[in-house]
């Protein structure tokens, strides 16, 4: 997801400095980036985590503005703060928003795939959030997900309320918590709230699809008191997933990949986080791409999908691959029954 923000900036015409750990130096996000700066040692804790070595690795190098891509760091009180007292712009919610949270309990920065059937993903100004819901279907162990301007009965879950009745009611507790900048609200089966995160989410791609506007441009334009730019039409549906490594190295190990290609079918948004010869780290979150598909609706887009993973392959490393194909196919099997 740092190479998916880092894309939308340098599309905005800025220069972006990518921050790194000893790993990670040959990152697929080091690579795009027009300068990057180490922070430390492999582990989180003395690199990514470091908050004081990343405020003082946006000052060395000049940077203006930071835009906290993890779910951990764009939730930090402490590195927002820090942060505007450095005299750079906070691209996130403020400190007090973050503190709401916390002290609401809903800070958690996961949420078990067991926990929670989705979220409702978006921008918030303040005021409201301008967002959709991205609902997850069961793959195994993967992660597949979809957004839809309709909701069919073949996927429908009973309690849940419906999307309509979601938005609203998240609405109403971002603009209680003054919550600005990139938002997910994880939902309950029965529509309760249970987590509020900041950050650039997996599921970034499925909403911007549907709402026809790049959020993370839309966000920095929101950090400088802009307009955010206009989005053009969206589209009715979209699938997506993250492609997770599977049987990670153990620590101090590290596995190569050997072979990594992405589909090429038309119109899908394919975010690689590595490409082929690179060595898979056990130390991170093992993504290793994101994938987004479009469709005029959601089995069109179910369709999509299944083709473009197709088109995937991977080799030196296990992947969650077939996992998603089979949830995909149980989805459109799904659909294809509800739509008798």
């Amino acid at each position: 997801m740092a190479a998916r923000a880092i894309r939308s900036c340098q599309l905005g015409g800025a220069k972006v400095v990518a921050v790194y750990s000893e790993v990670d130096a040959h990152a697929v996000h080091v690579r795009m980036a027009d300068e990057s700066v180490l922070l430390g040692a492999a582990a989180p804790e003395n690199s990514y985590l470091d908050i004081a070595a990343l405020v003082e690795a946006a000052q060395v190098s000049g940077a203006q503005a930071v835009l906290p891509v993890h779910a951990i760091l764009a939730g930090s009180a402490e590195l927002a703060q820090l942060t505007s007292e450095a005299g750079l712009l906070w691209i996130g919610a403020d400190p007090a928003a973050l503190d709401a949270v916390e002290q609401s309990g809903l800070a958690a920065i996961t949420v078990s795939d067991d926990g929670s059937p989705g979220w409702v993903t978006g921008l918030a100004d303040g005021f409201r959030i301008d967002g959709l819901m991205v609902r997850r279907t069961p793959a195994g162990g993967a992660r597949l997900c979809w957004s839809s301007a309709e909701e069919p009965d073949a996927l429908a879950m009973d309690g849940l309320p419906v999307a309509a009745e979601l938005l609203a009611a998240m609405s109403e507790l971002i603009v209680e918590l003054g919550w600005r900048g990139l938002v997910s609200v994880a939902f309950a089966a029965d529509g309760a709230p249970i987590a509020v995160r900041g950050g650039v989410p997996a599921e970034l791609g499925l909403v911007e699809a549907r709402a026809g506007r790049d959020l993370v441009r839309a966000a920095i334009a929101l950090a400088e008191d802009v307009p955010p730019p206009a989005g053009a039409p969206g589209v009715p549906a979209a699938v997506g997933c993250e492609l997770r490594a599977t049987a990670l190295p153990g620590e101090g190990r590290g596995a190569r990949i050997t072979e990594f290609d992405g589909p090429e079918r038309e119109g899908v948004e394919w975010e690689p986080g590595y490409i082929a010869d690179q060595i898979l780290s056990p130390w991170y979150d093992p993504v290793l791409a994101v994938l987004g598909v479009p469709g005029a609706d959601l089995p069109a887009a179910v369709d999509g999908f299944l083709e473009a993973t197709a088109g995937i392959s991977v080799a030196g490393v296990g992947s969650d691959l077939g996992e998603l194909r089979a949830g995909a196919q149980d989805m459109a099997t799904r659909l294809r029954a509800g739509g008798r």
